[in-house]
């Protein structure tokens, strides 16, 4: 990935953030002819003492066929991001283009057992539920239920051993049009450029002192 010096995020903090909210993620592995490449939810492991990601794939999929313990894989995520057109600017002398976010993380995939299958699912269960008033619960449902789709997942955990991260967010461009696309996306209901103009305003403001 191409990152100048100055889109490199405030802090390492920022890419775990980052994989934290927007747990959504492409994963990318070689094959024969062209890589392989499976949308699919990637959750940072909290009990790891190093980064690691958890996550499953259907074993219908040709990609987890060709996944095997000690296979290398990029996982890349996107945060917020936006089109910026030319009229946000206060002179309007600029080029429009994008403002955005991007994590790739690179590491040796390894197959789970099925009972850290189990463990996985439940805390991605839970992490996603979390983000709703009265979210389900597995223990909803006969324990059968969660049980008799097993056969039919492979979990997985990647140990990352590379982290790059990408802060596209006006920092190479005069800093008055930087905060002038920060202070259009905040007017905006959308959370996405909400977050967006926080992040602006975060990786722009060394430039204020």
């Amino acid at each position: 990935m191409f990152v100048r010096p100055c889109w490199q995020p405030v802090s390492p903090q920022d890419a775990l953030d980052l994989i934290e909210q927007n747990p959504w993620a492409l994963l990318v592995s070689n094959g024969t002819e062209v890589p392989y490449a499976t949308n699919l939810p990637l959750l940072l492991d909290r009990t790891a003492q190093n980064t690691a990601l958890i996550g499953h794939i259907a074993r219908g999929n040709e990609h987890s066929r060709a996944l095997a313990s000690g296979t290398k894989v990029l996982a890349i995520f996107e945060g917020p991001w936006s089109y910026v057109t030319a009229s946000w600017y206060p002179n309007r002398d600029m080029p429009p283009t994008y403002y955005y976010t991007a994590v790739h993380c690179t590491g040796m995939l390894e197959m789970q057992s099925e009972a850290e299958l189990d463990a996985g699912l439940e805390d991605l269960t839970q992490r996603m539920e979390s983000h709703y008033p009265v979210g389900w619960r597995t223990s909803e449902i006969p324990r059968s239920e969660m049980v008799r789709r097993f056969p039919a997942i492979t979990g997985f955990r990647i140990q990352v051993s590379s982290i790059e991260a990408k802060f596209k967010l006006g920092q190479d461009e005069p800093l008055p049009d930087a905060l002038a696309v920060a202070s259009v996306l905040e007017k905006h209901s959308l959370p996405q450029d909400q977050d967006l103009a926080a992040l602006i305003r975060r990786h722009n403001s060394s430039r204020l002192q």
